[in-house]
């Protein structure tokens, strides 16, 4: 056996966490000696190096506890698998937990790009909307209702999209168009300078839904609140789909204009 201070010494750790252990009823010495001597036999010192693994493995104090406790009724190794499997499961549990949370947080500072601390109210409830539905990638993928009748071809395309969120490089770009948008909304949307960026947004739109504008369109109706009391998509309040509306469907009609006028 060994005394309290050499069994600190070999396991690098202190005498008051020995001490702590006993009080709390996890590791008590082997024998404890009129004038208070603590000594540990093999038992206990292998007790001692089961406990600090667990710790290692990021069980509480608690939970080891009751892994001895429960190891009493069955044997050790098959209690020691079923908790380690019991602790792997936390562990995915609380990796999911810390990448929806990841998610929640990037979501909000693109949101935040785009819209600045208006509306905060609204995004708190898209949030709230959206912690029953599944993370994929650390993302939560939008979902397509069956009535709007998409193609596979279709379905490929927007589940190709970058989504709010994520770390997808094209939401960036996305973002920063979204960004001039936002800044412009005080001039008109049928300005020269407002133009050049609704050129840039369309044409960087329809490059994502790989030229196709009719398929554009509809997913620009699905994701516009209209007189909704709230957006579909975080940082798309109505206001700002209404100005869009106004600077991309001028765009579109001088580009038809300037087409006619060439034949």
């Amino acid at each position: 056996m060994i005394l309290i201070g050499e069994l600190a010494k070999k396991t690098n750790i202190s005498k008051r966490t020995l001490h702590y252990y006993e009080q709390i009823e996890l590791l008590q010495p082997t024998v404890i000696t009129e004038n208070g001597y603590r000594y540990y036999d093999e038992t206990a010192i292998l007790r001692l190096q089961k406990i600090l693994l667990l710790k290692s493995i990021g069980y509480t104090l608690e939970q080891i506890k009751e892994l001895f406790q429960n190891q009493e009724n069955q044997g050790e190794d098959e209690n020691w698998i079923i908790s380690l499997n019991e602790q792997i499961e936390l562990i995915e549990q609380k990796k999911e937990e810390l990448s929806r949370m990841q998610y929640y947080l990037r979501s909000t500072i693109h949101t935040l790009q785009m819209n600045g601390m208006n509306n905060l109210e609204k995004l708190l409830q898209i949030i709230a909307k959206m912690k029953d539905r599944p993370l994929t990638e650390g993302i939560i993928r939008p979902e397509f209702s069956d009535h709007l009748q998409l193609t596979s071809r279709e379905m490929d395309v927007l589940n190709q999209l970058p989504i709010l969120g994520s770390n997808d490089p094209r939401m960036e770009e996305l973002l920063t168009i979204f960004q001039r948008v936002r800044s412009s909304m005080p001039s008109s949307p049928y300005s020269e300078e407002v133009q050049v960026i609704a050129r840039q947004l369309y044409e960087t739109a329809l490059e994502l839904f790989d030229h196709d504008e009719k398929l554009l369109g509809k997913y620009w109706e699905l994701i516009n609140p209209g007189d909704a009391s709230e957006p579909v998509v975080m940082g798309m309040d109505d206001e700002f789909m209404s100005y869009v509306d106004e600077m991309i469907g001028y765009f579109l009609k001088q580009r038809v204009d300037n087409a006619d006028e060439g034949d």
